[in-house]
């Protein structure tokens, strides 16, 4: 469309001067100067600013660092590099050995914990049988001893003082054997208490191995492919960050980051439409959607110091991410795909004719070139 309206400017002049003869003159070069201005620059400003288009687009995808939740040896391998897989496939098999001796450790600890809650569960109940035994033996003791005192008050005579007070002295001791089998009886329910709090923290300690055991089995986080395999059967993994066995690219998402100078995105709006031309797809033109605006730069970003923070540097460009319309297609694309992305806000339609011939030139023009400038 640019060089289309550069012919007709050129055209123009050559009709005026070639075939009407007009003779150059200052207003006449000047009028022909400014009506250039206003034809080119008009519509180049009015199309960056309906259709704005960059080359500085790139795929994105989550990278997943493979660590271990668990150290150990590796003893069998499930997954091949750079082969798809879905969420949950076993990756890899760590010797889980070391971790059963562990859940048969608590789980033997655990039945001991609950014999034990079992057994003083059974102490109570002995003890208040025991307080039961004891309260009738009291009883009876009582009464034996209201028996003696009313046959004394009747008749003196009839029963010694030392018989009453054998009967009193009975009575007393049973009392107190009621007494002590009441305290055996709630030293028995403190035990109780004491034996089924353990069993909580030999159940979590128990739940904690069997955790550990089950991550031996180290399973894919998300639908996607292994690279940077660093492991073979007999290798060592540990749970540190800095070790990573593997780096996993999760397919399931797949999203688009484009770069626009800032003054280009007056009129983009979430929803725009867009369409977008990769390098590794010569021929192919993508389709996609205005998610998010991100009005933030990199450059402007200052790191905590202790001195005094250096001017920032601007490349002057917003980020733009982009969601493809067919989620499909976009999980078979490549991860790190440079190309080239063309917005289509609801202003100015009549200028996204230029974008829509140049993203169409360009996608047939990456089978010659690696790359086309705009």
């Amino acid at each position: 469309m640019i060089t289309l309206l550069i012919i007709l400017y050129v055209v123009l002049v050559l009709v005026l001067f070639k075939v009407l003869h007009l003779k150059p003159s200052a207003s006449l070069i000047a009028s022909l100067i400014v009506l250039g201005v206003l034809m080119i620059g008009g519509v180049v400003i009015a199309w960056m600013q309906s259709a704005p288009i960059t080359e500085r687009l790139v795929t994105n995808q989550y990278v997943i660092q493979l660590v271990p939740y668990v150290k150990g040896q590796v003893t069998k391998l499930y997954a091949e590099a750079n082969q798809p897989m879905k969420q949950g496939d076993v990756l890899l098999q760590i010797d889980p050995q070391p971790y059963q001796f562990s859940v048969d450790g608590y789980e033997a600890q655990l039945k001991a914990a609950k014999a034990n809650v079992d057994q003083a569960k059974a102490a109570v109940a002995n003890a208040q049988a025991n307080v039961t035994k004891a309260q009738a033996a009291a009883a009876l003791a009582k009464t034996q001893e209201q028996i003696a005192l009313n046959v004394q008050q009747q008749n003196a005579a009839a029963i010694s003082k030392l018989t009453v007070a054998q009967a009193t002295q009975q009575r007393e001791e049973a009392d107190a054997a009621v007494v002590q089998a009441q305290a055996a009886a709630v030293q028995a329910a403190a035990a109780v208490v004491v034996a089924q709090s353990a069993v909580p923290g030999v159940e979590a300690q128990l739940g904690d191995a069997r955790f550990n055991l089950s991550q031996c089995r180290v399973v894919a986080p998300a639908d996607g492919y292994v690279v940077n395999w660093q492991v073979q059967v007999g290798s060592m993994v540990t749970p540190i960050i800095a070790a990573a066995f593997g780096t996993f690219v999760d397919t399931s998402s797949i999203q688009v980051l484009a770069l626009f100078p800032q003054n280009y995105l007056n009129n983009v709006r979430p929803g725009d439409d867009v369409e977008m031309v990769l390098d590794p797809y010569p021929g192919r033109l993508f389709t996609g959607k205005v998610d998010t605006i991100i009005p933030a730069s990199g450059g402007g970003q200052l790191a905590p110091s202790k001195e005094i923070a250096l001017s920032a540097q601007s490349t002057g460009a917003w980020a733009v991410k982009i969601v493809f319309d067919d989620p499909a297609v976009a999980r078979k694309l490549s991860i790190g795909s440079g190309g080239s992305a063309a917005i289509y806000t609801r202003v100015g339609k009549p200028t996204h004719i230029i974008s829509k011939v140049t993203m169409r030139m360009k996608k047939w023009l990456l089978f010659v070139m690696p790359s086309v400038q705009s």
